[in-house]
């Protein structure tokens, strides 16, 4: 090319509005590669209420660790008028634009999304028009952004907002974005709070300008140990350990099967959009988890963002200005090494469980639709276990198969394991769980989608809390359907 040609087109580059280069969405994935979460500051109530208050310094310091990019939380609810239009503070505005900026400044990707509106997690009704508003004062003042300025329309929906509902205000929220932004990327996350749990049930509207968000945190009793929000159970779990065995890797790598799934029959490109392992829990396994996890997503073709920068779970800690730098190593480490699941285990004792294969017909387990409107109904066929769920109701557990008075001991590893199979893709969730002297803690548990095709699944979990007896339990009522199981083992490792 000669030179003017060449100024020619860096002019167009550089003053041709944004929709008119806009990247696709697997373009804008990528570049949002390995990033952190600046949580803890404009997602509190008010700025520095839970100990963070973003400064310059903190968009400089990410960026040259290597980090690609920064998701920041924002509590737009606690910013905005209560009645129409529902102005949002302009002051809040200004605080948002800074961070942005400082972000761009330092050569970093930006996400911005709708933090802790509790509000329309208890009323989506009634908190309607006043979120779809503060979206289009929201679209329209970084229209003109760049392209790797990238919207969320709501972390973690949750409680009333249920799948159903989430799929029609989601729908509803990118139409406003589209009408003053049509080119913008916009990230789109899953009920249930963000997890794989409500993937199945998922809609994305037909845009090809979307990424797919999933917050991921387990072994969830590994990950929030300690963690004073978890009512009831995290100081049970204190000292539970994360040794990247062959199954607890595998336990990760079959969780994540459906959305591979999902992203491939949808076209979507995926967004690893919160993960991490808070601090109570011990730093080689927060590293060695972490690692994992990173190298994981990273193989699967997933940008992810790191909860978070310099809190309970961060990679820096603000009063000595210095990184946690196990963490940042395990975060940005080319080594795929750790991939590497190495040889199974053999477990060290007897089976535990009784007719894990259904030859006495359901002896020894309780099946039950715990709650109205739930309906369910299992029968012994042709040596599996089939469960009828006629009605869903509003927790999965409210159909479970149980079996319990099982002897766990403070200080051992358990596999659980079994082979299942569905009439179409649905999911079901499954735990290791204490008994009622514990109040039912879980000491583990997965939420997996299962196809037609019958495949094995285990679950491997670690007891740190001084037990007589616990139990393994199913839970069917998410989703309607038949569900085939058998072959239930749940042995001791040491």
């Amino acid at each position: 090319m000669y030179k003017g040609g060449f100024f020619l087109v860096l002019l167009m580059v550089l003053f041709l509005p944004h929709s008119v280069l806009a990247f696709d969405a697997f373009t804008v994935n990528e570049e949002l590669g390995q990033g952190i979460n600046l949580g803890n500051a404009l997602e509190a109530p008010r700025e520095g209420e839970w100990g963070v208050v973003l400064k310059a310094e903190y968009f400089r310091l990410i960026a040259e660790k290597g980090f690609d990019s920064v998701r920041i939380p924002i509590r737009w609810s606690a910013h905005a008028g209560r009645r129409s239009p529902y102005k949002i503070n302009e002051r809040f505005f200004k605080r948002v634009d800074w961070a942005i900026d400082n972000a761009l400044k330092n050569g970093l990707s930006v996400i911005i999304n709708f933090h802790h509106y509790e509000e329309v997690y208890a009323r989506p009704e009634k908190e309607r028009d006043r979120f779809l508003a503060m979206w289009e004062q929201v679209a329209r003042r970084y229209k003109d952004y760049p392209e790797n300025l990238v919207f969320e329309i709501l972390n973690e929906p949750r409680k009333n907002l249920t799948p159903e509902r989430w799929n029609t205000l989601l729908a509803e929220a990118l139409a406003v974005i589209r009408k003053e932004d049509p080119e913008r990327i916009v990230m789109i996350g899953t009920a249930d709070w963000g997890g794989i749990s409500a993937l199945s049930q998922l809609k994305l509207p037909d845009d090809d300008r979307i990424i797919l968000t999933i917050h991921y945190y387990n072994p969830f009793s590994f990950t929030h140990q300690g963690a004073d929000w978890v009512e009831g159970q995290a100081d049970r779990w204190l000292g539970t350990p994360w040794r990247g065995s062959y199954y607890e890797k595998m336990t990760i790598i079959d969780e994540l099967q459906p959305v591979l799934r999902y992203a491939e029959k949808n076209n979507v490109p995926v967004n690893i959009g919160e993960f991490g392992a808070y601090e109570r829990a011990d730093m080689e396994s927060r590293a060695l988890w972490t690692a994992f996890c990173a190298r994981l997503f990273e193989s699967y073709g997933f940008s992810w963002h790191y909860w978070e920068f310099c809190s309970g779970f961060g990679i820096y800690n603000p009063k000595t200005r210095r990184f946690r730098q196990k963490l940042v190593n395990a975060l940005l480490s080319n080594d795929t090494s750790w991939l590497k699941l190495g040889e199974p285990e053999n477990g060290s004792g007897p089976e535990l469980l009784q007719n894990g294969d259904f030859s006495a017909d359901q002896a020894y387990w309780n099946f039950g639709a715990w709650r109205t409107p739930a309906q369910a109904t299992a029968t012994v066929l042709d040596g599996e276990l089939v469960v009828n769920v006629q009605r869903t109701g509003e927790e999965p557990w409210h159909i479970q198969l149980i079996q319990d008075g099982l002897t766990l001991e403070k200080g051992c590893s358990y596999l659980l394991s079994f082979e299942a199979r569905s009439d179409r893709n649905r999911t079901i969730s499954f735990s290791i769980d204490g008994d009622a002297q514990t109040n039912f803690t879980s000491f583990g548990g997965n939420t997996i989608v299962l196809s037609p095709e019958m495949k094995t699944y285990t679950l491997f979990v670690h007891i740190n809390n001084t037990l007589a007896t616990g139990r393994v339990a199913f839970s069917f009522a998410g989703d309607t359907g038949l569900v085939y199981l058998d072959n239930i083992s749940f042995r001791k490792y040491q």
